[in-house]
């Protein structure tokens, strides 16, 4: 499998917990109570060694939901769906259950590149909001 195979495998069921399903792959999917995710890069090296290097996936989770200019608790409802898969993230970190890059890599931390979600985009028209997680995988890979 490859990175982003593992990634996405990763995440999906804390996301098919949270709003059902991930139903996309590197495409922000705008309907209504959608996850899509999104990599940003993949194998950047952050130190070299000589016959390794620390390496780090990074990735966001777009999350598209209702919005309202109303007085209710809708727009907090999806601000704390995603807080909540933040908080998933940091919970795997302290566990140490990371996603398994195979034979020559040792991750050594996942973790939320923000200390909340972003409110990415507001689409008026069609009542929609993108709330956008950052988040990375930290890992040592050998050559």
């Amino acid at each position: 499998m490859t990175k982003h195979e593992v990634m996405k495998a990763y995440v999906e069921e804390k996301v098919a917990e949270l709003v059902g399903s991930l139903t996309s792959f590197n495409f922000a999917n705008d309907s209504p109570d959608s996850v899509s995710f999104l990599t940003n890069y993949s194998g950047k090296i952050v130190k070299k060694f000589l016959r390794a290097a620390d390496k780090e996936y990074v990735f966001s989770i777009l999350l598209t939901w209702h919005y309202s200019t109303e007085t209710d608790d809708l727009n907090m409802q999806a601000m704390n769906l995603a807080q909540q898969f933040m908080d998933w993230i940091e919970e795997q970190n302290k566990k140490r259950n990371f996603p398994d890059f195979g034979k020559k890599c040792q991750v050594k931390k996942i973790e939320n590149l923000q200390n909340m979600p972003n409110l990415a985009t507001v689409d008026w028209e069609n009542m929609t909001a993108q709330y956008m997680i950052q988040c990375r995988v930290l890992y040592f890979e050998k050559e």
